[in-house]
């Protein structure tokens, strides 16, 4: 149990939500991703070559860069898990970044074709967005290393819908190994117009019915959105006498493309993936109180997965629960928004059923909730799965592991497990304290 991975903190910055609160609450309330055209005009998406102009969640923000906005999730992530920043500076600390990385929107070379001479470039903004210093793939994650002092560079894990989902697997790994005691998950997910052109040529934005399991929906809902995820060991927590939490157990496997293509081949593989964790998590479907599933509202990764899920569960009475037709689908990082909404509903009892609209395919039908408002359970397990479009699948399940939270008898926001404020108490408690510095490697404020 030492080894066992504990999620200890996140953040969000989503269209449908700044922050992890408001997504839980906007869940509760039925709220809808506001959308809108890609293209301010139909005509405009037929210029680069699209049949339709395609609805998307654009994320406006406050920040002045992305920097910013990334270190204040980092620190929100901190302050839920009761920590500093110092904790990231020491060697048992890994960090990942996933997504797709710094890129120039193809739409940006337009103006390049007819002005491109030195007035054009100096006034013409989309020109001076296809700077190579819009394309630093390594910078952010410099800056980042360089602010935190980190001991090792965070690599860019630039994939598909699994990015973020393959970092927690890795950091779970890492955990596990007993080397490893914090991951840090940051995911950054912005939309280009060449992102469009994937979509559409992949068939995902056929129609306009978003509605995940749907049996007359082939469209996702492209979302952007950053997040951060922090995992923690056990003995990491126990050291710093932090309460329990909820623990992750996950495995991987890995498809070929074009076996992925076959839907019933890769619902043969999703339910080895499914059966494989439940396993080694010793855990049944009764035990279950719901499966997130990856659901992006596109026909044919739908049609696999409502396959192996009906395979699964058979007559058993366990909850889908599929939010990427409310919520919108955050490409590179909806398995660490989907991971947000599991804990919350294992560590307070309670289902939230996803809004939507129009018929769900037969075969999941009795499974998967919709409109149906906030259900409590009394179940110590979830199930999320994630699809990558590389074949890749990855399967979690969510342990709720005895957490207490804190109470009034533990000073509340000053308590000796969350060393924040950077005033160190006094008397009994003052070696408790220096403890939980020393167990984060913590020895200097960086600036």
């Amino acid at each position: 149990m030492d080894n066992a991975t504990i999620i200890s903190g996140y953040s969000v910055c989503l269209p449908f939500a700044k922050d992890s609160d408001r997504l839980i609450d906007n869940i509760k309330q039925g709220k809808r991703v506001n959308k809108a055209h890609w293209f301010d005009t139909d005509e405009a998406a037929k210029v680069y070559g699209l049949k339709n102009n395609a609805f998307a969640a654009k994320l406006v923000h406050e920040y002045d860069s992305i920097f910013n906005l990334v270190c204040d999730l980092i620190v929100r992530s901190l302050e839920k898990a009761m920590l500093d920043q110092h904790c990231l500076s020491g060697d048992n600390v890994r960090v990942y970044f996933t997504g797709l990385g710094a890129r120039v929107d193809v739409a940006d070379y337009a103006s390049f074709y007819d002005h491109n001479d030195i007035e054009d470039v100096k006034l013409t903004k989309s020109i001076q967005n296809l700077h190579i210093s819009k394309v630093s793939q390594d910078k952010l994650a410099y800056n980042i290393a360089k602010k935190y002092r980190l001991k090792f560079m965070p690599p860019n894990m630039h994939c598909t819908s699994n990015s973020s989902l393959s970092a927690v697997h890795l950091g779970i790994q890492a955990i596990g190994s007993g080397t490893i005691d914090l991951v840090m998950v940051i995911n950054c997910s912005e939309i280009k117009t060449q992102d469009i052109y994937f979509l559409e040529s992949q068939s995902m934005l056929e129609g306009e019915l978003i509605q995940p399991f749907g049996e007359e929906s082939n469209c996702v809902l492209p979302s952007e959105g950053f997040s951060t995820l922090l995992l923690e060991s056990a003995r990491h927590r126990n050291a710093r006498q932090a309460p329990g939490g909820i623990k992750l157990t996950s495995t991987y496997t890995q498809t070929s493309t074009g076996r992925s293509n076959d839907p019933t081949q890769f619902a043969s593989n999703l339910v080895k993936v499914m059966s494989n964790v439940m396993e080694q998590a010793n855990v049944t479907c009764e035990d279950l109180c719901a499966i997130i599933p990856h659901a992006n509202c596109s026909e044919a990764s739908d049609k696999a997965e409502s396959q192996a899920l009906r395979s699964l569960l058979g007559d058993s009475s366990v909850p889908i629960l599929a939010y990427k037709g409310q919520i919108g689908y955050v490409a590179t990082g909806s398995g660490i928004v989907d991971l947000i909404i599991g804990h919350y509903s294992l560590r307070h009892g309670e289902l939230f059923s996803p809004v939507g609209e129009g018929a769900i395919r037969e075969n999941i039908a009795q499974h998967v909730l919709m409109n149906d408002g906030v259900i409590k359970h009394n179940k110590k397990h979830l199930l999320k799965l994630g699809l990558g479009v590389d074949g890749s699948i990855i399967g979690i399940i969510m342990s709720d592991n005895d957490y207490t939270p804190h109470t009034s008898s533990c000073l509340g926001v000053g308590c000796v497990t969350r060393p924040i404020l950077g005033l160190a108490p006094s008397g009994p408690l003052q070696a408790a304290f220096k403890s939980a510095k020393q167990i984060c490697h913590s020895p200097q404020e960086p600036s």
